[in-house]
């Protein structure tokens, strides 16, 4: 079973954690979760392996970081996060009207 309070577990939580980065002379461009990067792989396959020999043939390098610096928190801590905020967008813009 998992425990809420462990930071370790959790399918969802690690795929967040596990950071895709391209960068050129030592600045990053690109810093992507691995959750991100795989759901853009499935759902457009064509355009990410375009995209990745693109950036290959401009001198970019690709590099996956276990865990990422500011990444730490839970994915379900950053879910409901969202969720919160997006709540409180849409009660401010309905007050508004």
């Amino acid at each position: 079973m998992d425990n809420p309070g462990n930071k370790d577990k959790g399918f969802f939580s690690v795929l967040y954690r596990i950071r895709f980065r391209a960068s050129k002379n030592g600045e990053t461009v690109i810093n992507l979760s691995l959750l991100f990067s795989i759901i853009a792989l499935l759902s457009a396959p064509w355009l990410v392996i375009l995209g990745l020999i693109a950036a290959l043939v401009m001198g970019y390098r690709f590099s996956i970081d276990q865990n990422g610096l500011g990444f730490e928190q839970n994915f379900d801590d950053v879910v409901r996060n969202a969720a919160s905020n997006v709540k409180n967008v849409v009660d401010s813009v309905t007050e508004k009207r």
